[in-house]
């Protein structure tokens, strides 16, 4: 008589994983969570305002049973940069315990570099704090989440790439045709808003020739420039005193030539001169002696010369 056979149990079917919980792993209580929003300059003819995403995130927590908003932090800033004060709070609050979860809009909202965000996210998961977003499948308590989180933050930083791109282009195209590609004015111009091109300040025309003639007449020095200036009571352009720095830069200026230079860009004669060649060639020679000039040009990594910042 053949022995019994012993059942056994059928195979277990593999079935969908559990979805994520609401809460970190062993935690009680609410899912506290953090919203953080973010405008930039670029998003002045997209819909994410702050208060557009203030609102949506807050209608997102409330369709989520067991999430409560605990913390809010904004910026107004680029997503180029990590060096946000809204974000550095989220930051120390993560690191405090004081939430579970980091909630955005989107992902370009939180970085558009994917260095960033990469360093950004590690420090949240060191704190147990998982990042998700409002609009996309994107939650990094899973390993889905996760995978995705990361190729939209490749996503983001190739479209912020792109916005660099298509204005460096535009710039490019005005500088061509000796127009003010935009930026920070010079001193001593005024910026033209039909033509865009430079026109002479009349208040600060004078004071900008009066700066060349200290510099390469009297032989005074940049600070003693600056002393000069700040003893009139004469303001820079900004309205504040002025430094040996700032008369640096107005020194090496092309743009008092009358001339445009922008990258690979240089338009002579674009506007009119407010210094003529004897003298700013005259200055340059003093500057090379006394070394001003090449410490300036060590100090600044711009592509377009014209757009820095003539203040102290």
């Amino acid at each position: 008589m053949p022995g019994k056979t012993t059942p056994t149990s059928p195979p277990k079917r593999r079935g969908r994983r559990a979805p994520t919980t609401t809460q970190q792993e062993g935690s009680t209580g609410p899912c506290r969570v953090c919203i953080y929003i973010r405008r930039s300059t670029d998003d002045e003819h997209q819909p994410f305002s702050l208060l557009a995403q203030r609102t949506a995130l807050r209608r997102y927590v409330d369709n989520n049973p067991g999430w409560v908003i605990v913390c809010e932090f904004e910026d107004d800033a680029s997503g180029a940069t990590t060096e946000r004060p809204g974000l550095k709070k989220a930051l120390d609050a993560a690191k405090a315990g004081l939430y579970h979860v980091l909630l955005v809009y989107r992902v370009d909202r939180f970085s558009r570099s994917l260095a960033h965000f990469v360093d950004l996210a590690a420090t949240l998961d060191a704190a147990n704090v998982r990042v998700a977003s409002a609009t996309e499948p994107v939650d990094t308590g899973g390993a889905v989440g996760r995978m995705m989180l990361q190729f939209l933050a490749v996503f983001a930083e190739y479209e912020r790439n792109m916005i660099i791109d298509r204005v460096k282009s535009g710039m490019t195209a005005k500088a061509s045709k000796g127009q003010w590609a935009g930026g920070t004015r010079p001193y001593g111009y005024l910026v033209n808003p039909d033509t865009q091109h430079l026109v002479p300040h009349p208040d600060e025309a004078p004071i900008l020739r009066d700066i060349f003639r200290l510099y390469t007449r009297d032989r005074l020095g940049t600070r003693a420039i600056a002393t000069e200036l700040n003893s009139r009571g004469v303001p820079n352009r900004t309205g504040k005193k002025w430094s040996g720095h700032t008369i640096n830069r107005i020194l090496d200026n092309p743009a008092y030539l009358g001339d445009i230079a922008y990258r690979d860009v240089y338009v002579p004669d674009a506007h009119e001169a407010l210094i003529d060649r004897d003298t700013f060639r005259r200055a340059q020679d003093i500057a090379s002696a006394r070394g001003d000039v090449q410490t300036q040009r060590a100090m600044s990594d711009s592509d377009y010369y014209l757009t820095q910042p003539f203040s102290s």
